[in-house]
């Protein structure tokens, strides 16, 4: 299928008024995430994929008669790119709503959008034929703006998840319920009118998507609520300590710059474009840029974003200058013409870059990066999620990174890893076409410290296996109400390495969610009497996205583009689980057994995912019991950010069963932060938590596996892989 989009605005002429109005770094303290651009008269926009719409009126003074648009991608319109929102800001309200002080939805005409069509249409196909107990016709109910999310009583305060992934309840009114928040948000195309851009300065951001989560306490990333999606335009503006400033240039690179999103397709893909009268016609290569970019002041800016070792960004921890003395920690230009230089711009995590090359008869430009790397460092791996020309997506692996004759120091720089980016012709220089490059590289380890009267432990040098895999330990479900199984996806990467423990596997791209669910104990009740034990659980979810073994590249389904919240009930009475199976891990295939080790004598029951009667190696999995994971939360200090799991590795695995011979691993759960002082440290529970699997591929306690109904007995395992 190809890949396409939609431009946002019509063909002709719009103007940016230089870095002013551009996307990216400002000054060392701000960093604007609108693209913003002037109209000289109002001009219609348009979906840029498929998506659901929520409209919000615009603050500011003088903005009452503008209305913000966002749009929530449904199909996401560039491979390995996983875009949350569109945020159209500065659209005509006009065009949407009547002016009365209870705003209504305009009715359809000749000249309304295919937006306000549509979703006329839908509402009455809904309510037209609606007739009440003694077959008479309801009325059809006055089409008000709430009917679609537009109130601008809500407060600024509230998440823009909570409208995407509403839950509606009753209350009380009088002697009858009403529905509280009844409105359904609606759906539309790629390529359909939305409306018009109002005359003047107006702006739109591309949002990337990390998820759909809460928190119970501020970790520091960014907050996406009605204030931000009714502001004229976003910024990030620094204040505060050192470290508050540090996490929040790291909410940077969730956003990017839109010329920079069209740019993608230029390698790859059409970008449709439609006109005042709404003919489309299909930009491809050189024509999206001369066509669609050149007004944009960045139209030749290509970023740069790394991430690196517990997914922040490139040298957040300090831990990639090449000494003592020289703080820079990355080589940068074309090729055999690369200078010293350091990660970033303005002191962002984002490197922007506007190389020109003259000579070239190619239409790509050689872009060439080193960057700092220890020779020792056995895990070291470097992962293109996003590129362009002729390296697009994978692995490097270790040998291409270490030079085997720069040895003789163990920080040094890696061997040259080269791009190419599409280029345009301009008066005979080879400029940029703006664009996006994203790899994620662990080059280093990292500085553990103590705290508390823990140690640091002898198993560091393990950690990545399963250190960096799983969610933020502190993520909540998005959805509050009483149905028994919660889905909140974090689409984030990582990378791990097998290097110490097997030559299967060596390097791996995951991401995840975590599952709340109620769990029954599996106990025999004779006494049908009493109540059957249930205990809330939690599931931390990874999947393989791809693999670098000894011998092939493996690629599965991008992971990220299928996960959504998700919310459903589970009958634990019932022993056709195929919906959960589906739900989680995308087929009924799936299965679940158990099996019981010994561990210090005392029986444990270990679980194993499974497809049909394989044992499953894409999936990776994390279970604890929800009073589990609070004794890991009442652990974490005040003002701590970036929490994961820890699991500790008395380097004594795998163990064997007394009882059975079976083997099995054994891990002692605590946590891994950056403190308030933004040091990495490690706690661990004073009462230890043990995880137990026959694999590294499913691990829970013991008190998860007996509150696990789904399971069926297996056979004895006498071998595991990991």
């Amino acid at each position: 299928m190809s890949i396409q989009s939609h431009f946002f605005i019509e063909s002709g002429i719009f103007s940016q008024n230089g870095e002013n109005q551009s996307f990216g770094p400002v000054t060392n303290n701000e960093f604007r995430l609108t693209s913003k651009f002037t109209l000289t008269g109002s001009k219609k926009a348009f979906a840029i994929c498929k998506g659901v719409i929520l409209l919000q009126p615009q603050a500011g003074a003088g903005n009452q008669d503008k209305v913000n648009l966002i749009l929530r991608t449904f199909k996401q319109p560039f491979p390995g790119l996983n875009v949350k929102y569109f945020i159209y800001r500065g659209l005509q309200k006009s065009d949407f709503f009547t002016s009365d002080s209870a705003p209504k939805i305009i009715e359809k005409t000749a000249t309304t959008s295919d937006f306000i069509n549509k979703i006329n249409e839908d509402f009455h196909a809904f309510h037209d034929s609606r007739k009440d107990a003694q077959n008479n016709p309801i009325p059809l109910p006055v089409f008000t703006a709430k009917y679609i999310g537009y109130d601008p009583q809500v407060p600024d305060s509230t998440l823009l998840s909570s409208f995407f992934f509403k839950e509606s309840e009753f209350v009380a009114v009088g002697e009858t319920f009403n529905e509280k928040d009844d409105f359904e948000l609606p759906m539309i195309d790629m390529g359909k009118s939305l409306g018009n851009f109002a005359e003047g300065e107006c702006g739109i951001d591309v949002v990337l998507n990390y998820g759909d989560y809460k928190h119970n306490f501020d970790n520091g990333e960014f907050t996406f609520n009605l204030e931000y999606a009714r502001k004229t335009e976003a910024k990030i503006v620094l204040g505060g300590t050192d470290i508050n400033k540090k996490l929040l240039r790291e909410q940077s690179t969730q956003f990017i710059d839109i010329a920079a999103f069209y740019g993608l397709f230029v390698n790859e893909g059409k970008v449709k474009v439609s006109n005042a009268t709404g003919n489309i016609t299909s930009k491809s290569r050189n024509a999206i840029y001369i066509d669609l970019l050149s007004n944009f002041f960045n139209k030749n800016r290509v970023y740069l974003y790394i991430e690196s070792n517990r997914n922040r960004s490139y040298n957040y921890y300090d831990n990639y200058k090449l000494s003592e003395i020289n703080s820079n920690n990355l080589k940068f230009g074309i090729p055999n013409n690369l200078t010293e230089d350091n990660y970033g711009y303005l002191d962002w995590p984002v490197h922007v870059f506007e190389i020109k090359q003259q000579g070239n008869s190619t239409d790509f430009n050689d872009i060439s990066i080193q960057l700092v790397s220890s020779s020792s460092y056995e895990e070291i791996a470097l992962y293109v999620a996003l590129g362009n020309g002729d390296l697009d997506r994978g692995f490097i692996t270790r040998e291409n990174l270490i030079d085997p004759l720069n040895t003789s120091e163990d920080v040094n720089f890696s061997k040259v890893i080269n791009f190419k980016v599409p280029n345009i012709d301009v008066n005979g220089e080879k400029k940029n076409i703006s664009s996006l490059i994203q790899i994620i590289y662990v080059g280093k380890e990292l500085n553990f410290y103590a705290t508390s009267n823990n140690t640091v432990w002898g198993d560091k040098k393990r950690h990545s296996l399963y250190n960096n895999l799983f969610s933020n330990l502190t993520v909540t479900p998005i959805f509050t109400n009483n149905q028994n199984l919660l889905i909140a996806p974090v689409n984030k990467l990582s990378l791990i390495s097998y290097k110490g423990f097997s030559n299967y596997m060596n390097e791996s791209v995951l991401h995840g969610f975590v599952v709340f669910q109620q769990g029954k104990k599996d106990v025999i009740n004779t006494d049908l009497s009493i109540e059957t034990l249930t205990k809330e659980k939690v599931l931390f979810i990874a999947k393989k996205i791809e693999t670098l073994d000894a011998f092939s590249i493996h690629k599965t389904e991008i992971f990220a583009q299928g996960v959504f919240a998700k919310k459903m009930n589970i009958n634990s009475n019932v022993t056709d689980y195929s919906n959960y199976f589906t739900s989680l891990y995308g087929s009924k295939d799936f299965n679940l057994k158990h099996y019981i080790i010994n561990d210090s004598e005392a029986n444990i029951k270990t679980l194993s995912l499974n497809f049909k009667e394989e044992l499953d190696f894409d999936f990776y999995n994390l279970g604890v019991t929800k009073d589990e994971l609070n004794i890991l939360k009442g652990i974490i200090p005040a003002n701590s950010s970036n929490i994961d799991f820890y699991l500790h590795d008395p380097l004594d695995n795998p163990h064997i069963s007394t009882t059975t011979n079976t083997s099995y691993f054994r891990y002692s759960l605590g946590i891994i932060y950056e403190n308030g002082d933004g040091i990495l440290s490690v706690s661990m529970p004073q009462d230890p938590i043990f995880i137990y699997g026959i694999s590294h591929k499913f691990l829970a306690t013991k008190e998860y596996a007996e509150y696990e109904e789904k399971s069926i007995i297996g056979d004895i395992v006498i071998e595991t892989n990991i």
